[in-house]
């Protein structure tokens, strides 16, 4: 076994010299040896990708860089890596699919920033990407940008009204009014979505044109999210794995108060099939603004800005949010400020629950 990580390592070695040298065919020669010896690594992928580059065999890139996406269980390096080869290949639509899994991988880990770029470069690839748009206004929403959640909230509204979705579209500029009451561009949305152009009869020159409808965004958007499932899955068993061992010693309210803090964060990341509930085309708040205000619940608890946390998780389950982790999280945080009848209140809720039975027990 020893000889074999020997081996492989020096074939890796050799293939990045020949590779930096330009001499594309020795580095995969050198690579075909490494890959016999660890078929599953991600590395002897990407610097194939890399090789056949060089030969300008750019299919054969993306597929070797996939590969390396996969075994890798998503690693960004790789995703760009394959989001870049579509592109090259003119492939938008899977580019935008792409960069789209690289979003969702980095707003699991909190880099909000790089997730915001990913569906960003996303929608300049498939601007009527719906996924990324909704990701964007639950990201500016929870970041409290209202003027970047408004747009984006008007983009799927734009979009949802291309499809004949009125009502969903509707919806969507409700929530872009609950966030900005007198903003009047919603206003001049609603009454275009209502009766048409002709109830706003001028509009400036630079308005895009919005007249066709991009059908295969959604079916692009269901492989997709069986892709990011899957990353996204290797990822949270890896960190499961990674902290279970410290949670035997850990009494058991605080425990619950992590287990509740787990299943949050989930939701937002849940896929809704209802579009109805996803939309809010019901009563409460649509999932989009459940999920903006768990994030803004999350961040605030996260900074000690009880008072703050409490307003949002209150919000969202005003809202519609049903989780006994909301009720949970929010009968701790009114323990922690010293509402004792509020708290009793929602850790009865949670209660019902069997998961937090016990934890409730002990934190009354």
């Amino acid at each position: 076994m020893a000889g074999n990580r020997t081996q492989y390592e020096e074939a890796l070695k050799r293939a990045r010299i020949f590779n930096q040298r330009q001499e594309w065919r020795k580095a995969i020669s050198m690579l075909r040896v490494a890959l016999q010896e660890f078929p599953g690594k991600p590395e002897p992928y990407s610097l194939l990708g890399q090789a056949c580059s060089g030969l300008k065999q750019w299919d054969k890139a993306l597929d070797v860089y996939k590969r390396a996406a996969r075994y890798s269980g998503g690693d960004i390096i790789y995703l760009n890596k394959v989001a870049d080869m579509q592109e090259r290949l003119g492939q938008l639509s899977d580019a935008g699919q792409t960069y789209m899994a690289a979003g969702e991988l980095q707003m699991r880990k909190n880099n909000l920033e790089q997730a915001e770029a990913n569906w960003q470069r996303a929608i300049r690839l498939e601007p009527d990407l719906l996924g990324a748009h909704r990701r964007l206004a639950m990201l500016y929403q929870r970041q409290n940008n209202i003027t970047a959640a408004v747009r984006e909230y008007l983009a799927i509204a734009r979009i949802l009204d291309m499809r004949g979705e009125k009502k969903k579209a509707l919806q969507m500029c409700k929530a872009a009014l609950r966030l900005d009451p007198e903003n009047d561009d919603i206003l001049k949305a609603v009454e275009l979505i209502r009766y048409g152009e002709d109830a706003v009869p001028e509009i400036p020159d630079e308005e895009p044109d919005i007249s066709k409808p991009q059908a295969e965004a959604a079916d692009g958007e269901m492989s997709l999210a069986d892709t990011v499932r899957h990353m996204a899955a290797v990822l949270e068993g890896e960190r499961r794995q990674a902290v279970q061992p410290k949670a035997e010693a850990v009494d058991p309210v605080e425990l619950a108060r992590r287990q509740a803090q787990e299943q949050l964060a989930a939701e937002i990341f849940r896929d809704e099939e209802d579009e109805d509930e996803l939309y809010g085309t019901g009563e409460g708040l649509s999932k989009l603004e459940r999920d903006a205000l768990i994030g803004q619940g999350i961040d605030f608890q996260s900074r000690g800005q009880l008072a703050d946390a409490i307003t949002c998780y209150e919000k969202a389950i005003r809202g519609g949010l049903s989780l006994a982790a909301a009720h949970f999280t929010l009968g701790l945080l009114y323990l922690d400020v010293g509402r004792q009848v509020d708290a009793q209140n929602s850790l009865r809720v949670a209660a019902q629950d069997a998961m937090y039975r016990t934890a409730v027990q002990a934190a009354l």
